[in-house]
């Protein structure tokens, strides 16, 4: 799944061409910011589960920023490294799901143990295999919630960049 954020900011684009050093230097950082928040939202609203930081939050962060000078693009990923992040974000079709792991996590979350968890384990199961599950939508909607504050810092580099320049001068 992939959610982009194009600015409309022709002054970042005029600014790119004439200093694109500074440029990239002040909308990284400022970039920096933005997939830290990004990424802060996205934990707080992904399932809590039994892996703990190794699970799906534990998986869910920010990578640096990468700037491209060539296209006077940066771009700013949040990303889940667990092997059930888009399943969780975008849900599923109906599938078989072992009961193995879902009795631990029903032990877990739930706090039954024995047969009463292989039961409950056994009809979540079934539930999954007739309907599928669905999604927790965790990215997008970390994204659409901070969308304008991530646009606004990237604005907040402009008086950055523009003071940097008047200062060399």
């Amino acid at each position: 799944m992939r959610i982009l954020l194009e600015t409309n900011l022709p002054q970042l684009a005029q600014l790119w061409a004439s200093e694109p050093e500074i440029t990239q230097r002040h909308l990284t950082r400022q970039m920096t910011e933005a997939v830290m928040l990004l990424e802060r939202e996205t934990i707080e609203r992904a399932p809590e589960g039994r892996g703990g930081s190794a699970g799906l939050r534990g998986g869910i962060a920010a990578v640096p920023p990468v700037a491209s000078g060539i296209s006077g693009e940066v771009i700013g990923l949040v990303v889940g490294s667990a092997a059930h992040t888009v399943p969780i974000e975008m849900g599923t079709k109906p599938h078989f799901v072992p009961i193995r792991p879902l009795q631990e996590w029903v032990e877990y979350k739930l706090g039954l143990e024995g047969q009463e968890a292989r039961s409950v384990a056994f009809a979540i199961s079934r539930t999954i295999a007739r309907d599928g599950t669905e999604g927790k939508f965790m990215f997008r909607d970390a994204f659409q919630a901070n969308e304008a504050q991530v646009e606004e810092m990237l604005r907040a580099a402009i008086p950055q960049i523009i003071q940097e320049m008047t200062q060399g001068e």
